[in-house]
């Protein structure tokens, strides 16, 4: 018989929170900087196809959609179109800010005051990123934060929460939670081997991020602690 342990939270070192449509809302900050970069070069984007990569990184994310576009030309493109997204993309954040999702400052300080070490992790770029958390006074929130440019690869690949688990010192996995609104940061934490949560708060909906591995399904991060307080079958989930 596998021994009940008291609640999730006692197996959790770490949690790794994604910053647009977790814990931040951006409007249509990145969607709009996406499609207008591609449009100054003559590419109308579609909503769907920019639904498809939204949890990517935004560099690999906007070569896709390139190479989709333009095939053998997409490579002396992206560095132009990319200058000219994170152009638009720091217009948009610097005139009109970003607001917090409800309850997540909350549930951040919550976590904090019990002693579980806050990551934040972002496909965004660092410049951008820190103009966000700025402007919301969150600047010293996190005992890390990782950016798109901070790693070779961004989701699906692990890289994004590995590079947490370095810059805290939290060594095992099976200790640490991932928080995020998109299909590719669930499949970052499996690819992280950490255990994953999603929010319906942001790009995907309860379909699409319960047909990733995960561990839960909420509303959004104001339901966390709700999760981290129920009782767990030790090893249930890993």
């Amino acid at each position: 018989m596998q021994r009940l342990i008291p609640q999730l939270l006692d197996r959790i070192d770490l949690v790794v929170f994604d910053l647009a449509g977790t814990t931040l809302r951006v409007g249509d900050y990145v969607t709009g900087a996406f499609r207008q970069a591609f449009k100054e070069f003559g590419v109308t984007l579609k909503s769907e196809e920019i639904n498809e990569i939204r949890g990517r990184s935004k560099r690999e994310a906007l070569a896709i959609l390139l190479q989709r576009h333009l095939g053998s030309q997409a490579a002396t493109r992206t560095e132009s179109v990319y200058q000219t997204f994170q152009e638009l993309l720091r217009k948009y954040v610097s005139e009109q800010g970003v607001k917090t999702i409800s309850g997540a400052g909350e549930i951040i300080g919550w976590l904090k005051d019990r002693d579980v070490l806050i990551a934040l992790n972002t496909g965004i770029d660092r410049h951008i990123a820190s103009l966000m958390l700025d402007s919301i006074s969150w600047s010293g929130i996190a005992d890390a934060v990782i950016c798109g440019d901070d790693v070779n690869r961004g989701r699906p690949a692990p890289d994004l929460i590995l590079k947490a688990m370095e810059l805290t010192g939290c060594n095992d996995a099976s200790r640490v939670l991932a928080v995020g609104d998109t299909c590719y940061d669930m499949q970052a934490a499996h690819n992280a081997g950490v255990l994953a949560i999603g929010v319906l708060s942001g790009a995907s909906n309860e379909k699409q991020l319960r047909a990733c591995p995960h561990y839960a399904v909420i509303p959004s991060v104001a339901d966390l602690q709700e999760v981290l307080g129920q009782k767990i079958l030790d090893k249930s989930w890993l």
